[in-house]
């Protein structure tokens, strides 16, 4: 694993422990707040209250406030903070040394430190062989697909290439790749209506980017460059592939 790697890694342990560590700042904060308020010991200060607080959720010994109610929070405070420490430290720990077990949120955290990358929506064998190409040029590289069990997906990670898990039809899951950040996005499933739903989400989530979509014909993929409002390049590989081999036919 690479300085990079390692640097990710430990923005999300502390990522996920972040929300922990603030319901424990906000228990002690509220907890000091009632005891200042209340008047639990003469002439203490509101952040005296808050570090008798913390002694109390350590179970550290300190002197019971004046008043009986007060005092329940010597029992609830340290449950308190055994809750929210261990939750958050058991399940951040699992997280960072079990990376097979969080793959989803590793990909996500990538691809949200690049910028100018492309995204390739649909990994069968087009998007698998324009995944290969762009990482073996050098370029940052996302790639999105329902079926994780894809031999195209499976080759992708080996390489270190992000992989999203999702429907690529949804906003969520485009902007775990973030889409947002991308300068082109290649949509070439199978299923040319979700290509094209895609396509439409993405020019609304990231209008400058340049967008291609897979239609299986060309006479569709023309006209649909026509009705669509967005700047949209749809294109059907097949015609693109018999014009290729023409020409080089026609060559010799």
């Amino acid at each position: 694993m690479n300085t990079r790697a390692y640097f990710i890694d430990l923005w999300l342990f502390i990522r996920k422990i972040s929300l922990n560590a603030l319901a424990i700042l906000l228990t002690l904060l509220l907890s000091g707040a009632l005891l200042y308020g209340a008047d639990a010991w003469p002439d203490v200060t509101f952040l005296d209250c808050c570090i008798r607080s913390f002694y109390m959720m350590t179970l550290e010994g300190v002197d019971p406030p004046r008043q009986w109610v007060l005092e329940l929070l010597v029992f609830i405070l340290p449950a308190l903070g055994i809750i929210f420490a261990a939750e958050g430290l058991v399940s951040a720990t699992v997280l960072f040394l079990n990376r097979s077990q969080r793959l989803g949120e590793w990909n996500a955290v990538v691809a949200s430190t690049y910028k100018d990358h492309i995204v390739i929506c649909g990994m069968g064998q087009l998007g698998g062989t324009l995944s290969q190409g762009l990482h073996e040029a050098g370029r940052q590289v996302v790639a999105v697909d329902l079926d994780e069990d894809l031999p195209h997906i499976v080759t992708a990670r080996r390489r270190g290439v992000p992989v999203i898990i999702g429907d690529m039809t949804l906003p969520e899951t485009l902007a775990e790749a973030n889409i947002q950040g991308a300068c082109c996005v290649v949509v070439c499933s199978g299923n040319d209506l979700a290509n094209i739903e895609t396509a439409i989400t993405v020019k609304e989530m990231n209008p400058e980017a340049l967008v291609y979509a897979r239609v299986f014909k060309k006479s569709l993929a023309d006209k649909i460059n026509a009705a669509l409002r967005y700047d949209i390049r749809t294109f059907s590989p097949y015609a693109t592939a018999a014009e290729s081999i023409l020409g080089q036919i026609n060559g010799h």
